[in-house]
């Protein structure tokens, strides 16, 4: 299969492959017309064997109709160079949410009004037993005035959710930063701060988070309450709650202290009981013990705190074992988006080696791991046989020598990566695919740890 910007301008049953508008591995997106002229958007498969499940997903997620997904207007399978194709015609879009991300971040009611629109869509994706799977910032859309998410990508549902995704989403577009755990959502203004918390972790759902959303709206300092005439409502998406000036919860809160006529009846009904001189004398003679106990408590020296910057007295100190030693446990490994403003690896003073505790292999780097059993790889295409990984790799080769493109398999079997060079550390990396990226590989070329 060649790359995916040399069969620009080439026919697919008769749909022009005009300009390359996305690659994701065996996918990619083309501008194209249909047979009357309108513009449109083609999205292309390569088959690996399975050309008849890509048709028949497609063919499903067709006939699916939502106006907050893209519409698929015609699916279908050829040929091109010798390979097998399964493509999907679509609707036209003007750009994407990662077009907009890239220069600034949303306001909270431009957020709102996204989250509105997706929690809606994918509710009704989630009621039709489908899943999205694809809910990142490239896969919303922008249709005119209204917002969409991409149809090509809707499987059948098991017990997965988008509410994760969703979540992750939403904090990346106010943020500019990519989501890691529930306390960075604790930065957030109201009511993403609890919207966000609720679509990830264990108990995270759409439900959770539209039970948020529909609730009244509320604001946390610094936050200006959200104007919904100032949101255009997109097809599919409810009307934002009205913000009100105070909570249910906080009148509650506030009804006590108004009603002193009540504690005035409560006070007028029970009268105050008489008090016995026993009892008194009782009370009095507790209370001097009490005293007498406190002021021997206080007399008796304390021992000495050594304040700031006094070297602690070991003659009168028992010697405390030396720690033993605890393995660091390991950085977790994120996405190579999120690697900007990850720090680098500190190595640790000479002293006893300390084998690192072992964890699981994750995708690409946000923060490096300190192990030295770590083995990097430069993956460009993924295939499930071998033979036509090494084929890849063997084009690949031909075009772009000093990449060193060969075919990698973690486990001996499918999947086979085409990766460009063989096993490097983190920095050479991510070099390398910086590298790739700017000789013309697919944008979708990442670094990933893998674990000897």
């Amino acid at each position: 299969m060649p790359l995916w910007n040399e069969i620009e301008g080439q026919t697919l049953n008769g749909f022009t492959l005009r300009k390359l508008l996305r690659s994701e591995g065996r996918t990619a997106w083309f501008s194209t017309e249909e047979p009357g002229g309108a513009p449109a958007v083609i999205s292309v498969f390569e088959a690996l064997n399975d050309e008849d499940a890509v048709q028949a997903r497609l063919q499903v997620a067709a006939r699916f109709e939502h106006p907050g997904l893209l519409a698929i207007r015609r699916t279908g399978a050829g040929r091109l160079e010798d390979e097998s194709l399964v493509y999907a015609v679509m609707e036209p879009f003007d750009q994407t949410l990662a077009d907009v991300l890239r220069d600034r971040t949303l306001a909270p009611e431009e957020a709102r009004e996204v989250a509105e629109t997706l929690l809606s869509t994918l509710e009704a994706v989630e009621g039709a037993g489908l899943y999205h799977g694809h809910v990142d910032a490239s896969g919303v859309l922008g249709v005119g005035d209204n917002i969409k998410l991409r149809s090509d990508c809707l499987t059948a549902r098991h017990a997965d959710s988008d509410a994760p995704a969703l979540a992750a989403l939403l904090y990346n577009a106010l943020t500019g930063r990519r989501f890691s755990s529930e306390r960075d959502a604790l930065q957030l203004p109201a009511p993403f701060a609890t919207l966000v918390r609720a679509g990830v972790g264990s108990s995270g759902s759409l439900a959770a988070m539209r039970r948020v959303l529909s609730g009244p709206a509320v604001t946390n300092g610094g936050a200006a309450a959200i104007n919904p005439s100032a949101v255009a409502a997109a097809p599919g998406a409810s009307i934002p709650a009205k913000p009100v000036e105070a909570s249910s919860a906080s009148r509650m809160v506030a009804q006590p202290a108004a009603s002193p006529r009540a504690t005035r009846k409560i006070d007028e009904l029970e009268s105050p009981p008489r008090k016995r001189p026993g009892i008194t004398i009782a009370a009095v003679v507790i209370m001097a013990i009490v005293l007498v106990a406190f002021w021997y408590a206080f007399k008796r020296p304390t021992r000495h705190v050594p304040i700031s910057g006094e070297a602690p007295s070991t003659a009168n100190q028992p010697q405390p074992a030396p720690p033993a030693a605890v393995p660091p446990a390991a950085s977790p490994v994120g996405d190579a988006a999120g690697t900007k403003e990850a720090s680098e690896t500190v190595k640790p003073a000479p002293g006893p080696a300390i084998k690192p505790a072992p964890s699981k292999v994750d995708s690409e780097a946000g923060a490096p791991v300190s192990s030295e059993r770590s083995v990097w790889h430069v993956v460009a295409y993924t295939y499930t046989r071998q033979d036509t990984a090494e084929h890849m790799a063997a084009e690949l080769a031909g075009k772009y020598p000093q990449l060193e493109p060969q075919v990698f398999s973690p486990n001996g079997h499918a999947p086979f990566l085409v990766t460009l060079g063989g096993g490097m550390n983190r920095q050479e990396a991510f070099a390398r695919r910086e590298a790739a990226r700017a000789a013309g590989l697919p944008s979708d070329t990442y670094a990933q740890n893998f674990r000897r």
